[in-house]
C-alpha cells in the first residue's frame, strides 16, 4: 500500500542540483513515487524549482521543470480558499507563506506527512510527521514492516 505524502521543493531542487549531501537520497525518494509513495503537492512546487533554480541556471531549472512533471505526482491547484488558509496557517504558525501553502495544501487532501529537509520551519506545525532525506530510508523500512505486521 503506498503512503500519501507531501513532498517539498527542495527534494526536488536537491536532486536536480546533485547535492553532495541530499542528492542521492533524494533520488531515492522520487524513485519511490508511484511505487511506495502517493506523492502529492500543490502547483507552487513548480513554481518554486522554476523560481530558485533559475537562480543558478536557467537549463537546470527547465530540465529539473521537464523532470518534476514527468512524475505521477497529485497536483493541488491553488485558490483563494487553500491561500487564505495558508494566511491563517503562517499567522498561528509563524511560518513563511510559502510553507504555510504546503501546509494547507496537506490539510486540504487530509496528509499527515512532508518529506522535506526543511525541518527547522516545519517543526513549528503541529500534528504534521516531517521525513528528512537523510531519514527517508530508516523511515521507509519502518513503514514497510508495520504493513507486513498488519498482513
Amino acid at each position: 500500500m503506498m503512503k500519501k505524502v507531501c513532498i517539498d521543493t527542495n527534494i526536488f531542487d536537491y536532486v536536480a542540483l546533485k547535492n553532495v549531501t541530499y542528492g542521492k537520497a533524494c533520488k531515492e525518494i522520487l524513485d519511490d513515487i508511484g511505487i511506495f509513495l502517493d506523492g502529492n503537492c500543490s502547483f507552487l512546487v513548480p513554481i518554486e524549482i522554476l523560481g530558485s533554480l533559475s537562480e543558478i541556471n536557467m537549463k537546470i531549472a527547465y530540465k529539473a521543470l521537464l523532470g518534476f512533471f514527468s512524475f505521477k505526482l497529485n497536483l493541488i491547484e491553488i485558490d483563494e480558499k487553500l491561500i487564505l488558509s495558508a494566511g491563517k496557517i503562517s499567522e498561528k504558525d509563524k511560518i513563511n507563506g510559502y510553507d504555510a501553502i504546503h501546509v494547507a495544501t496537506m490539510k486540504k487532501e487530509k496528509i499527515k506527512t512532508i518529506i522535506t529537509e526543511n525541518y527547522d520551519d516545519f517543526k513549528k506545525v503541529k500534528n504534521i510527521e516531517i521525513v528528512r532525506p537523510l531519514d527517508y530510508r530508516k523511515w521507509k523500512t519502518s513503514r514497510t514492516t508495520i504493513t507486513e505486521e498488519k498482513d
